[in-house]
């Protein structure tokens, strides 16, 4: 991919569509092409469905990353279910429908309750937080360039102006954990979870936020 011109910006509406091309080339690549589609668009809604902050890398003009937060208090949609619920419930009854499809949504649900049970297991050691970084995903082409680094700053600041002093994200070795090390963030929590003849860890990492 050509990287001549980057840069970044808030997120649009538009960019959905190229945003869940990119979570399936990296995330979502083994399988179907068309059912790993509706799983990386399930997956989106979702993080886009409680986002308050979001930030693309526009590379040569297409969005070339995202990192969407969501920050205590910043939510203002007046209905705890808004309309990135209901794309992402959609896409989760598209899947039903194929043996593929199935495991798949299965595998999502147990990401989101592998959050839940790291952030149950937070609550208990007395961490709080107030602003948590839900998604950070960059073309693979584009890592190791800064840009990963420059839409975590931008997000800072974004926790800085609204005040907030520590966030937290999930993340597992299905990822670039190293990222995370590397960035200077805490390595919390780690759950060790084991299906279909593998074993993936997830972490809780969090951060104080510079000021």
């Amino acid at each position: 991919m050509p990287s001549n011109v980057v840069r970044l910006r808030t997120m649009e509406r538009a960019d959905v569509d190229a945003l869940t091309d990119l979570l399936r080339r990296v995330w979502y690549a083994e399988g179907d092409p068309g059912t790993q589609s509706v799983v990386a668009r399930a997956d989106l809604e979702f993080c886009m469905a409680r986002a308050t902050a979001a930030v693309v890398v526009e590379c040569d003009g297409r969005p070339a990353g995202v990192c969407l937060a969501r920050i205590d208090g910043g939510d203002t949609r007046p209905l705890p279910i808004n309309r990135h619920h209901i794309m992402a419930c959609r896409s989760m009854l598209r899947l039903l429908r194929s043996t593929e499809g199935r495991q798949s949504a299965s595998e999502l649900v147990k990401l989101g309750v592998e959050g839940v049970m790291l952030s149950a297991e937070a609550r208990r050691r007395g961490w709080t937080y107030q602003a948590e970084v839900i998604l950070l995903i960059l073309d693979p082409s584009l890592q190791g360039t800064g840009i990963g680094a420059r839409m975590l700053d931008h997000m800072e600041r974004e926790f800085r102006a609204a005040d907030v002093r520590r966030y937290f994200l999930y993340t597992n070795t299905d990822c670039n954990v190293g990222f995370y090390d590397r960035r200077g963030l805490n390595r919390r929590i780690a759950h060790v979870a084991h299906a279909h003849d593998r074993s993936v860890a997830y972490y809780l990492y969090d951060a104080s936020v510079r000021r």
